[in-house]
């Protein structure tokens, strides 16, 4: 019979709890005087000793170094009132072999599991589950549980006291509740947040202009705040406004970067050494600013149309390499809207229309990543690249490179349906699959589009915004909508050379996808993730993927940049950084593209 066995280990520190559960083919004698509770039915084979003293730790406990090991700082709240508490949870693993790669697997599904149902809030449930989960892998001989009281969080919206010049920091998540309450005791806070939700909103929105009560309603603050804190935004050059003030738009321009700007009534028609041939389409106002600064001989065509009679337009039309190329931007407000998508896809049927020889198109810009909690190798951060790539030797119509996940819930559980694609022309691929056979992220040689990101950060780069790789890169989980997790990074044993901590992206090759209900719900996310090859999230691209299929363009490629771990939309801090980052592989393939 098989046991598993919890340990409880005596603490100098009362803020520490310490636990070994192991599991063990018999109970010896000696062992069986030190049993404290032995149970039953399903939980058969689960034991619970007596405490081991400080003094009989030394002779009893001689494990030798864990193999693996994962850190976790879970903020929880009390289920009777609102205290909350900040715990650091370590778990030290042993396994039975000495295989590398099946510690890597066996932890990472440790960890995804443990979190998967609801999650034990009371230290004694958190043993319990980890025990059921030593019984069922069968290649964990032992883990050490150390659960440490940190103290309380820091206070929500204190992270905002200094920002007031920073427009790259995110306050769309903050809750209208906790917005109220700072405005109860720091009026110029308040106003520092609601500004940097009126230029969120302005760039979600670009090109559309919005109105004042627009503005005044998607921030819940009044017309007069609203019409103030515009007029500081145009102060500082980075809003302009329509029609005597009544519409408002993000003004698209850099101090580095000043091409010709054009607001057109028609997209005037170039003669056809100046047509473009290829498309590259955005939905982030980083990425177009990103995109943007990777050309040369540029120029920007605006097209506003007025309120109530469709999606304004732009168009950016300049040299990658010795190819001419369009980017534009489709509209975010309501990303997740059904009507938003159409309006996407309809864009991109107009872009498609008006630019008739259009033979490749990018989808570049941001993403989520799903993480990997053990394994390094196969991790990604914020600022890594992925590229959509298919099996260049699969011919089964299986392959795709862009999945739309639509989930259900029913009574056997959540289901899913995917709609996929996959471009007809290998073309692009080609180039992509040279590049990854030569790519070696241990590698100390520089990449070109490493240098590519070094001028593009210089470039836009200003006393408004910061386009260098920020620091902070905390990954978090959440689970019950509402707990957060913040985990460490898995981190590399080999000492080989660390592209991430000199500044660069980590490369990789794979698949993406979207789903809204998956963005909310990381279990979820990470198993069909799993079963599917997925990389990375992004906001969902699938009536823009209709429109390039169904207007017969069969060369396309989607590039994206880790800049949170969602779909790439959720936090601001990361995007320009991000956005440059896919941007610059954008012109290293664009680059590589034989000349006609």
């Amino acid at each position: 019979m098989e046991y598993i066995v919890l340990e409880p280990l005596v603490s100098k520190n009362a803020a520490l709890n310490q636990s070994i559960i192991e599991r063990k083919s018999k109970i010896t004698p000696e062992e069986e005087k030190l049993i404290l509770h032995e149970a039953e039915g399903s939980f058969t084979g689960f034991i619970v000793k007596q405490p081991i003293s400080l003094q009989q730790q030394e002779s009893m406990l001689n494990f030798g170094k864990f193999d693996l090991s994962f850190k976790l700082k879970i903020l929880m709240k009390h289920l009777t009132h609102t205290e909350e508490q900040q715990e650091q949870r370590v778990l030290k693993f042993w396994f039975i072999n000495n295989d590398k790669k099946e510690h890597l697997t066996c932890s990472n599904m440790f960890f995804r599991n443990l979190f998967k149902q609801d999650f034990p809030r009371d230290y004694f449930s958190f043993l319990l589950r980890i025990m059921q989960m030593i019984k069922a892998l069968k290649s964990i001989t032992r883990v050490k549980v150390e659960i440490e009281k940190i103290g309380k969080p820091q206070p929500l919206g204190s992270q905002f006291l200094s920002i007031a010049n920073k427009i790259t920091s995110s306050v769309m998540h903050l809750k209208s509740e906790l917005i109220e309450e700072i405005g109860q005791k720091d009026p110029k806070q308040f106003e520092m947040i609601i500004s940097g939700k009126i230029l969120e909103f302005l760039e979600r929105s670009f090109p559309n202009p919005m109105s004042i009560e627009e503005l005044a309603n998607l921030t819940h603050a009044d017309h007069e705040l609203v019409y103030k804190l515009l007029c500081n935004l145009l102060d500082r050059d980075l809003v302009k406004f329509y029609d005597d003030g009544a519409s408002w738009v993000r003004k698209f321009a850099h101090v580095h970067d000043q091409h010709d700007f054009y607001e057109v009534q028609q997209q005037p028609v170039l003669p056809d050494f100046q047509k473009p041939t290829i498309a590259i389409i955005t939905v982030n106002y980083y990425e177009k600013l990103a995109v943007d600064a990777m050309m040369t001989e540029k120029i920007t065509f605006y097209r506003r149309k007025p309120e109530g009679l469709g999606e304004s337009n732009v168009y950016t039309i300049g040299l990658i390499g010795n190819h001419r190329v369009v980017s534009t931007k489709l509209p975010l407000l309501n990303k997740d809207s059904r009507s938003a998508k159409i309006t996407s896809g309809n864009t991109t049927t107009r872009l498609l229309g008006i630019f008739d020889q259009i033979e490749h198109v990018f989808l570049v810009g941001c993403a989520g990543a799903v993480p990997n909690y053990s394994d390094f190798g196969r991790h990604l951060r914020r600022g890594d690249i992925v590229v959509s790539v298919p099996d260049l030797s699969d011919t089964s119509e299986e392959d795709f490179i862009y999945g739309q996940f639509e989930i259900t819930k029913s009574q056997r559980g959540f289901q899913y349906s995917t709609k996929s694609w996959l471009p007809k022309s290998p073309d692009l691929y080609r180039i992509v699959q040279t590049i990854q056979k030569s790519y070696e992220p241990q590698s100390e040689q520089m990449y070109p589009w490493e240098t590519y990101i070094n001028e593009a950060v210089e470039i836009l780069t200003s006393k408004e915004l910061d386009c260098r790789r920020p620091v902070e890169d905390k990954l978090l989980f959440t689970f019950d909508d509402k707990n957060v997790i913040e985990v460490d990074h898995p981190t590399d044993s080999s000492g080989s050379f660390n592209r991430r901590e000199y500044g660069y992206p980590v490369l990789k090759f794979g698949r993406i996808a979207s789903g809204e209900a998956l963005t909310k719900n990381d279990g979820l996310r990470n198993l069909l993730s799993e079963e599917n090859g997925i990389l990375c999230f992004d906001t969902g691209m699938d009536q823009v993927m209709e429109s390039i299929e169904g207007n017969r363009k069969d060369s396309f490629i989607i590039i994206r940049s880790i800049s949170d771990y969602s779909d790439g939309t959720t936090t601001k801090e990361w995007q320009p950084y991000a956005a440059i980052c896919a941007a610059a592989f954008a012109k290293t393939i664009i680059s590589a593209l034989p000349t006609v």
